[in-house]
């Protein structure tokens, strides 16, 4: 039975707790403690997977009970649960907190972010990708990006459009960015889905908060693994997640429809920045050993650790809050028909995009590709629309090759 901790200083929001999740006790084992440092006492005792906390506590408050819990218990999940939602702490969370809930919270709303977080567990049998996935406050950053960030927002008028277009074009940037404009604790009516909304809601102040103050957005460092590419990467996905929209087009999907697409493509290989910046040595072994037996990279992935990539990438983002679709296209992008829906999604965008997409991006090339499960699409009814697809992909080609055209200086940074 999984094992849930609350840890709120009112006994009346315990009580009320205990009450709404009644229900729930054949299914969970639940406890219901009034400070962090009691918390803290009985999780060394006693493992837990999901803990709800609340941010204004006295002694020990919320922000530095999941800082402790991060570092003394790093396979557990961390969920904020507050009615304090102001700029100064929900910043504070960014990066201990997993989640974020809003005070009054729906029971319905709780038991779905606590069941999600039980099953994200079952996605990862490697304790030691859970750790990575679950300790990771921030990810790495393409060095050029993260440069021209931070000189963008050092400027004396910096321009809002040209801080989300960097944002927007990096993998860890945008992840981060996402799970922050979309917290509960915003309220916002619907999911965001584009960097580009997401900078303009949160505003200059906040970014520059995330990106100088808290160094959320972390440099990626090339000497720490060999034969690992973060520029390769990142031009990998920018084309992968391109195309992924161009095919949700073609498809005469709407437009969240293709910005979920397009977002899915930029992060299906967010598990790869994980694992190169947080097992680099044993990371650049799986690189040498695919590149000398021409295996794709996720085979050896899964023959080193147990797992993929895909499914250490899906299961930091449904920590973070991503949605399910997104999170789904992630996990399954090589192996589309183990996906429980059935037709045209995200996943078959980005299952697609991403082969296609792979000889053309570099570094990247140097690997053996995700191949296209022909067998599956033409179950679903999609294999003659393939051609098409292909047909969008070579018109595109030369965009997709080379050079990635979003790590050039932009005109107001170049001298």
């Amino acid at each position: 039975m999984k094992t849930l901790l609350f840890v709120d200083d009112e006994p009346r929001v315990l009580q009320g707790l205990q009450r709404q999740l009644r229900s729930a006790r054949n299914e969970w084992n639940m406890h219901f403690i009034s400070t962090g440092r009691e918390a803290l006492e009985f999780m060394a005792g006693t493992p837990v997977d999901v803990v709800v906390t609340d941010m204004m506590m006295p002694g020990m408050d919320g922000a530095e009970f999941l800082n402790e819990v991060a570092q003394q218990h790093p396979n557990t999940v961390r969920i904020v649960l507050s009615g304090h939602a102001d700029r100064e702490c929900i910043l504070r969370l960014v990066g201990p907190a997993h989640q974020y809930l809003s005070k009054p919270c729906d029971t319905d709303e709780l038991r779905i972010a606590v069941s999600r977080a039980f099953a994200l567990r079952d996605l990862l049998s490697n304790d030691q990708l859970k750790q990575l996935a679950t300790r990771a406050k921030s990810l790495p950053s393409l060095p050029a990006l993260h440069s021209q960030l931070n000189q963008e927002l050092n400027r004396e008028c910096p321009s809002l459009d040209r801080v989300a277009e960097i944002i927007s074009k990096d993998i860890a940037m945008t992840t981060r960015i996402l799970q922050l404009v979309n917290s509960a604790f915003f309220g916002l009516p619907q999911h965001i889905s584009k960097p580009v909304d997401a900078v303009t809601y949160l505003g200059l102040s906040t970014v520059r908060s995330l990106a100088l103050s808290l160094q959320v957005f972390s440099q990626f460092h090339q000497e720490a693994i060999p034969g690992f590419s973060i520029e390769a990467l990142t031009s990998h996905c920018w084309a992968t997640a391109v195309l992924a929209r161009q095919i949700a087009t073609a498809e005469h999907c709407d437009t969240k429809t293709a910005d979920l697409c397009f977002l899915a493509g930029m992060l299906h290989d967010v598990g790869q920045l994980i694992l190169g910046s947080g097992v680099p040595e044993a990371y650049a072994r799986v690189l040498h050993t695919a590149r000398e037996t021409n295996r794709a990279i996720w085979q050896v992935e899964q023959a080193e650790f147990g797992a993929t990539h895909a499914e250490l990438g899906a299961y930091l983002l449904g920590l973070w809050g991503l949605p399910n679709i997104i999170v789904e296209a992630v996990a399954l992008h090589h192996r589309p028909a183990a996906a429980a829906a059935r037709g045209f999604s995200p996943l078959i965008a980005v299952h697609v995009a991403d082969a296609f997409a792979h000889d053309q991006t570099g570094n990247h090339a140097q690997f053996p590709g995700n191949q296209i499960d022909r067998d599956y699409l033409t179950e679903l009814g999609l294999g003659e629309r393939l051609e098409e697809w292909k047909k969008l992909y070579r018109e595109g080609e030369s965009g997709f090759s080379g050079e990635n055209p979003t790590l050039r200086p932009h005109p107001a940074n170049s001298h």
